[in-house]
Order: structure tokens, then sequence, then C-alpha cells
């Protein structure tokens, strides 16, 4: 049985091709996620190797805030004095500074300006640090800056170059006197680097530093050292080893990548689901071909488990050798998933791929199982032929009801429409997660009952092909619908990719036109003033601004964070009052005039946390220092503030070192007219990194970051459709092999060459339709019934965006006709006798 399932194989290598196509381009993505994410972790720790390596010691402030609107904290000049004087096991110690520095272009723009980050530092060579000047010379004054040999190419800056460097304090023309590198960070942030007085002056911390290093005496171990210096520390700073400090970036560099890696099998599921129906369509068309040999194997002695074994031998040797190609075509796809997180604005460090034992093990396990299991029913079913069937020209395999599968499929329809009205009752986070769980429910319910549905749809479908498409157009059209379980297999397969992007195209569409309409509704300034491509600008820009005549007010915003209890949450630090016209906040309870320590909180926040005006919360700033802050008012939701709580800027500053200003509302004493836009922009000369934008520029700001979400998924479940139109070839070959003689026939009665091709050519596309159509309906009512869901949420309207339904669906069509030129090539060059002669 071994030798014939191997021979089976080599027999049908050329019908089994888009099966092993199908399964490697799922395991491909399994394999590209798994190499992607280790190769990209291993990069981005790799500039922890010369911290690893360090015998040094690293003073810190502890506790400090994780989320990226919390300002750094800093170490006092008056504790390194201290060290340097008490702690003789030091041989030396070494200020650092390290803060916000942005480059600016001539054009405006920020260079490296879509990435995360851009960083500037005290250029300090030490033993522990991979800092090192690899042209020019290292900075020395006031005016001389040093870059990054990758930021430097990004932004084409040569040593010799002027470049306007703006931070926190100022915005400043400085001389390149050099270029440094920096190992496998510069791939993520813009770098600069200044001599290390000019950097405690740029960044605004008041002669402290943001982190010291201490070097071991002779003799001298790290722990020792560490234990030594802890002993003379402050309250809220820390002493760590070089190890430490490593271990510590390597455990957070980790943790990101095991959610990006959770993340992107998730769509490699999806991917693996939608080649399932593929396997299974193939093997029952395949073992439908061959009920014959199957029936005279059982003949001449074997029995049902053998033929069974049989052909789940085939389905595990196609599953190998599919996960064999996936894995070799998951390395490529980890460089494109590295280029599709970079155009979305994510740099990853380039390194050679890492491809470890797991995902070997990993890919070759998913290939082998995912096929096996698809197969097992196919496989099933052959070991249930008779041996008599081997006397019989029209032999078939024993035929399957509907009766259960319907009711089945019912019941399962009938459980998710109670989740999501029980959902939709409920509101809030539980009721949304309670209807997307529903929803899946209600989805596969629907794809288990296409077979029933597809004889009807597609008889209304292919209308068209009978009234004008004659007796061609009535022969595709019955073609489809006579193996109702083969062309709803088939279908599904796009269903399902095309569900889910409706899906997340019509929830980003309901998001963004709610934010819209609060925007429209709330927005009261007449403009603001926004960071271009970096994290904030001089509060110089707003006075510059403030002076301008015919300016009103000028209200500064600083996003913030505070610890409220041991969870960190963002701030808005503003004058409240102030805040009433150009955003037009709405408070209900209590007041804007805000004391130290108190916030204003948004409704929905604090009904959640049953707060009340007076109530008060135990909690942190961003120096560490404890506060018990009190709830001063509450408000409503308010898209254009973007945060659930207010609180004074003066209680704020106090507790951070950074200046920086995110925003800036501009409220003018008359209309707005071109003449004044013009006014402002040239208040705005010195500060090329601070943008004018008026409510359309808000709309647009809020569009973003969902933007940008909905085009990565886009991006990752366009391998699906692939994977789709891959089974629609893959169906419709095997299913002009099964009709050779059916089609031979009709050639022998007059239908020529170009109608067979049209015949084959139709029926795909009735059957790309179909799927398309009924992907398209379920995404759209899942949209929406999770838009209904999320009212509580701030998704209030539901938007269907039908242009990019109608691309979806012309995109169906397309991959119908795509997916049968193959096939109806076949079809039409056949010979016609030697195709009647076929059984």
């Amino acid at each position: 049985m071994m030798k014939l399932t191997l021979r089976n194989l080599a027999a049908h290598r050329l019908r089994l091709v888009s099966t092993l196509i199908s399964v490697a381009l799922g395991v491909a993505f399994v394999a590209g996620t798994l190499i992607f994410t280790d190769t990209a972790s291993s990069a981005i720790g790799a500039q922890f190797k010369d911290l690893e390596t360090s015998d040094e010691v690293m003073v810190r402030p502890k506790d400090s805030f994780s989320s990226e609107g919390a300002a750094p904290r800093v170490v006092p000049e008056k504790v390194l004095k201290d060290l340097e004087k008490n702690v003789g096991e030091a041989e030396s110690f070494t200020g650092a500074v390290e803060g916000y520095a942005a480059i600016m272009k001539g054009d405006g723009k920020v260079v490296r300006g879509d990435g995360p980050a851009q960083l500037g530092r005290s250029y300090v060579e030490r033993a522990g640090s991979d800092m090192r000047v690899s042209s020019g010379e290292r900075p020395r004054k006031a005016d001389e800056v040093v870059v990054e040999t990758a930021t430097a190419k990004d932004g084409r800056i040569e040593v010799g170059d002027t470049v306007t460097v703006v931070t926190e304090k100022a915005t400043k023309d400085m001389r390149v006197v050099g270029l440094f590198k920096l190992g496998g960070v510069a791939d993520n942030v813009s770098f600069v680097a200044f001599a290390p007085d000019v950097a405690r002056t740029m960044f605004a911390t008041n002669g402290a530093y943001t982190a010291l290093w201490a070097k071991p005496g002779k003799g001298v171990s790290q722990d020792r050292l560490a234990q030594r210096i802890d002993a003379r520390l402050p309250d809220g700073l820390e002493a760590k080893t070089a190890q430490e400090v490593a271990d510590e970036n390597k455990s957070e560099v980790r943790s990101v990548f095991g959610m990006l890696n959770w993340f992107l099998l998730a769509f490699a599921g999806i991917a693996l689901l939608v080649g399932s129906f593929i396997i299974v369509n193939t093997f029952s068309m395949l073992m439908q071909q061959r009920v014959r040999t199957l029936a005279l194997l059982r003949a001449v002695g074997a029995h049902r488990a053998m033929v069974t074994r049989s052909v789940l031998g085939e389905a595990a040797g196609v599953g190998l050798a599919g996960a064999v190609v996936g894995l070799g075509a998951g390395v490529g796809l980890s460089y494109l998933l590295r280029l599709v997180f970079e155009r979305l604005g994510t740099y990853l460090p380039l390194a050679a791929p890492v491809v470890a034992p797991r995902t070997v093990l990993a890919s070759l396990a998913v290939g082998v199982l995912v096929t096996m299991v698809a197969a097992y029913l196919p496989a099933r079913r052959s070991g249930k032929i008779p041996p008599v069937a081997a006397l019989r020209d029209d032999a078939t395999l024993p035929a399957r009801g509907m009766k259960v599968r319907t009711v089945f499929s019912v019941l399962l329809l009938l459980l998710g429409a109670f989740g999501v009205v029980g959902g939709l009752q409920d509101g809030g986070e539980d009721g949304a997660s309670l209807v997307a769980v529903s929803a899946v429910f209600v989805f596969v319910a629907m794809v288990m009952l296409s077979p029933v549905l597809i004889r009807p749809v597609v008889k209304l479908l292919g209308w068209p092909l009978v009234r004008f498409g004659g007796t061609v157009g009535r022969l595709s059209r019955e073609n489809a619908r006579r193996a109702p379980r083969r062309s709803a297999a088939t279908a599904s397969a796009l269903t399902v990719g095309l569900a889910l992007i409706t899906m997340a195209t019509v929830l980003a569409a309901s998001m963004n036109e709610s934010a819209d309409r609060r925007i429209e509704s709330q927005f009261g300034a007449d403009y603001f003033l926004d960071p271009r491509g970096t994290k904030g600008f001089s509060a110089d820009a707003v006075d510059r601004i403030a002076d301008v005549p015919g300016v009103a007010q000028a209200v500064p915003v600083r996003y913030g964070v505070v610890k409220l209890g041991s969870k960190e949450n963002n701030v808005v630090a503003a004058d409240a009052a102030a805040l009433k016209k150009p955003t037009s906040l709405d408070v209900y309870a209590g007041g804007t005039a805000l004391r130290t320590d108190e916030l204003l909180v948004e409704r929905s926040v604090a009904e959640r946390e049953k707060w009340k005006v007076g109530s008060e919360i135990a909690g942190s700033y961003p120096d560490g220092q404890r506060a018990t802050f009190r709830v001063g008012g509450l408000f409503e939701s308010n898209q254009v503030i973007d945060s659930p709580y207010i609180m004074s800027p003066g209680s704020y500053a106090a507790h951070v070192s950074g200046s920086l200003i995110n925003k800036a509302f501009i409220m003018l004493d008359g209309d707005p007219s071109d003449g004044r836009r013009e006014a402002l922009r040239a208040a705005l000369a010195d500060f090329p990194n601070v943008e004018l934008k008026d409510s359309e520029g808000a709309k647009e700001n809020a569009r973003a970051d969902v933007n940008q979400l909905l085009n990565i998924i886009t991006v990752l479940l366009v391998l699906s459709v692939v994977v789709a139109g891959v089974g629609l070839v893959n169906t419709l070959g095997l299913s002009v092999v099964e009709r050779t003689r059916e089609i031979g026939l009709l050639r022998a009665i007059g239908l020529d060459r170009g109608q067979t091709g049209v015949m084959i050519s139709l029926e795909s596309v009735v059957i790309a339709v179909f799927g398309a159509l009924m992907g398209i309906g379920l995404g759209v009512g899942t949209g929406a019934l999770l838009q209904r869901a999320m009212v509580d949420t701030g998704v209030e309207y539901l938007s269907v965006p039908v242009g990019q339904l109608v691309l979806y669906l012309l995109g169906g069509v397309a991959i119908g006709v795509i997916a049968a030129i193959w096939p109806a090539r076949r079809a039409a060059r056949m010979q016609i006798l030697r195709a009647i002669q076929q059984h």
C-alpha cells in the first residue's frame, strides 16, 4: 500500500500541484511570520551586545513610565557629585543625556519623520557604548553635531553640511562635523549627538542627566559596585548592572514581537483555513475520478482502513512537499512583511533571516496536519467504496445527504443570532466581544449552508448568461449548479477572505465617519498647530502665533501620562476653561478651574470606575512623585481633545523635565481668511516642524491610525484571496478532467473551441461572483453588528463604503476570469475522439 501511495502521488502530481501550492502559501505565512519576528527580534537585540559584555553599572530613575507620552525622568547633578565623592570603588562616572532631537530637511520635512522616534544624546565614547565616529570628528562646540550614519544616508547628509536641529528647547542651525555608528537601533530611529555640555542645554534637563554610568575600579565586581552605589542613592533612583539592563531591554523586545507574532499568525490561520477548503475539494474530486481504481483495490483484498490510510498517505505527501516549499517561500515573505511595515512607518533592522528549529518543525507540522485533517473526510468516504463498483462504468462515491448539515447549520445560526442580540443589549466592551464571537457562529453557519444556497442563487446569478449567452451560457450555469458541494467549497475559499476584508473596511469607515461627525460638531477653533513628523514643538511657536494681529487666543496643549492606581493613563495638560470654545468642551459636573492634582474625567470613564466629583484616586506622576488625584469635574466624550483626562498645565509641568507642546488651538477675532492664514504661516517661519491645520486637518489626523491599521489588515488578508484564486484554478482544472468525456461529446455535436473556453470561463465567474457576494454580504452584516455594539465606545454611525465594495466585487469577477484561463485552454484543446473514449 505504501508503494501504491507513492505511485499515486507520482501519477497525479499535476492534479495535486495546485493543492501543494495552497498548502505552501498557508505554510509560507506561518514560516514567514516566525522568521520575520525572530529576525527582527534578533537584529534589534544585537544592539545590546555591547551592554552584555560591559562591566559598567547604570544609575537611572526607577519605576519609569513605559507609555510613549511620558517625559523622561532625570538623575540630578548633585547625585553624580555625591557618588564621585563617596563611592571609591568606581574608577569613573559618566553622565549621559538623551532626549528629543529632530533633523529638518530643506523642504520642511523631518528626516525619518514617519518613524517612531527622533532622538539625540550627548556624545560620549565609553567602554560599554557602541557609539563611535566613523568619519569626521566628534562634536566639541555649541554649533556642532554628529549624525548617525543610517540617518545621514536617509537625509542625504554629509560631513560639512548645515542642518536644522529641533529640540525641546530650541530650533538651531548646526554644522555636521562627523558621522557615527550606533548599532541596530539606528534602523529604528533618527539619531544625532552633541557635545556633552551642549546636550544638557539642548534637552532642557536643568543640569540633570537621564542616566549615569559607573566603571568599576580594579578588582571590583559589577555586583559589588552596584550594591555600593545603590546604598548612596536617594529614593526614586536605582543602580543596575549592564547585564541586567540588557536583559530588561531584550525582554521588552521579545514581548513586543511576541504580540506581533500572534497577530500575524492569526492571518496565517485564515490562509490555512481557506486552503483547507481547497484540499477537501481536491481530494473529493480525485477520489471521484478514481472510484473504479479504489474499488479494484477492495476487490483484491484491501479493507476499508487500508484504502483510507492510502489516501491519507497521499495527503501527508502533498502536505510535506507543500510545507517544504512553504518554508522556503517563508524566507522571502519575511522580507516582504518587513517592507510592508516599513511602508506603514515602522522601521525594522535588515538582517540575515533567522530560521529557528521551531520554525522548521512548526511549518512541517502545520503543512502535514492541515492537509491530512482536510483530506480525512474524502479519505473516509473512499474507504466505503464497495468492491462491486469495479464492475460498473458509472460508479461514484457514496453520496452524503444534506439534512444533517442543514439542521446543524440552522442551530448554529440561531445560537449566533441569540448571542448577537444579547451582545447588542449589553453594550460596552463586553457586549462588543459577545457580538464578535457570536458573529463567528453566524459566519460559520452561512458557509456551511452555502451548498444549499448555491443552487437557487446561481440560478438567479446565471440568468443573464442564459438570456444573452444562449446554450453556452445555460451550460455554464448548470455546470456551476450541478455539484453544489464542490462549487460551494470553491466559493467559500473566496468568501472567507472577502468577508474579513469587507468587515474591516465597514468597521474602519464607520469609525472614520463617527470621528468626522464628532469633529464637525466639536471643533470650534479656526486653526490648530500640529507637529510635522515629530513628537512636539517649542512653546515659543505658540507665543509667536499669539502675537499675530487678529489672534484672540492660542491655547497650548500637552499630552502626558499619569498613573491612576497601578495603570498608566494618557492625560491632556491644558487650561480647561480656555479649551471650552476651541474644542466645545462640555463640562456637565464640577468646574474647569482645576487645582493642583485635580482632574476632569470623561463621563464614560467615571461611570465605569464609579467616580463622581470629589472622588479621590491614588496615583503618581512621571517623576515618581506619589499623589492623590481628585476628580474636579466630569465632561462629555470629546474627539478633539482625544483623552479621557484633563489636568492643569502647571500640575503636570512640575513633575516632568520636558517642555514640548503637542498641539495648540487658535481662535481669531473674526472670520478666517487667506490673508490671516498667510500671516500665521509667516509667524511659523522659524519653526519648520510646526504645521498649521484646520478642521479638515483634524479629521485627517483622526483617520490616520484607523486607515493605517486597515491597510495592514487588508494587505495580510490578500494572501487568503490569492489562496482562494489558486483553489478556483484547481477546482476548474479537476472539473475539466472529470468531465473529459462530456466535453468531448459537446465538441462532437458542434461546440467549438472558443465556445468551450467561454463555457468554462463563465462557470468560473459565476462561482467567483457567488463567493464574492456571499463574502461581501457577510462582511457588511458583521461590520454593521460590530458597529452597533461599539456605539458606547464612540462608533456611533454606520458607514458602508459602496465604492470599495463594488471594487471588491469586480475583484472577485477578475479572479474568476484569471482562474479560468488554464482550465479553459485545456478544455478547448481536447482531442474529441480521445475524450469520448474516456470513462
